[in-house]
């Protein structure tokens, strides 16, 4: 059973990569006459987008986690300074790929203001980071945190959006949280990853 749990998450993994590439083709090669294709596509496949691969990466960051914490309270050579060490060295690649693209994008387009944009994987990385001390928390406090998340983000976009684009601290706070408001922002997306550590200590729980 466990091979063909960890299989499907896999296979569902690689179809929210794959989807994200789709979205950005249509936005850079689909001609205006076709829009409709990108809208109807977009109805069906958006849940297993960013939100479908944050969810299932927060689903293998975990199980990862897990089998690590196991090696490390049956092996002398590995103990929880390394597991951490590990996991922050993944975070910081991540993070450091997701600003290498943001510069690449910010390049082509002649906007450094796209340096800081949350693509996908910037939004993977700060999810990582702030994860990591929630994994020693309970399922429940990761649920409850992940509903706070999303309530606190309701109430903070309701009030920095009027200030979108201006010159002042307001705006700068936006930038920092929501730039950009069509991709893939960390207090939108961040509770789906923390929701898929849930799924994934309980589908370890399953499979121990």
């Amino acid at each position: 059973m466990e091979p063909k749990r960890l299989k499907s998450i896999d296979i569902f993994h690689g179809l929210c990569m794959t989807w994200m590439i789709l979205g950005h083709l249509f936005d850079w090669w689909l001609k205006s006459e076709y829009s409709w294709v990108k809208s109807i596509t977009s109805m069906i496949l958006d849940p297993i987008g960013a939100s479908g691969f944050l969810f299932i990466s927060g689903i293998s960051i975990t199980l990862s986690y897990r089998n690590k914490n196991i090696k490390a309270n049956t092996t002398e050579d590995y103990d929880p300074r390394m597991i951490r060490n590990s996991y922050l060295l993944r975070a910081f690649f991540i993070f450091f790929i997701a600003i290498v693209y943001n510069i690449s994008i910010s390049l082509s387009l002649n906007d450094l203001i796209w340096i800081w944009t949350w693509f996908v994987l910037l939004t993977a990385a700060i999810s990582l980071f702030i994860t990591w001390p929630l994994l020693k928390t309970s399922r429940i406090f990761r649920i409850l945190f992940g509903l706070f998340v999303l309530i606190l983000n309701q109430i903070i976009l309701s009030i920095l959006l009027h200030y979108e684009s201006d010159s002042n601290l307001f705006g700068l706070l936006f930038h920092i949280l929501y730039h950009d408001i069509h991709q893939d922002p960390i207090l939108i997306f961040f509770p789906f990853f923390l929701f898929g550590t849930v799924v994934g200590d309980t589908l370890f729980n399953t499979l121990l």
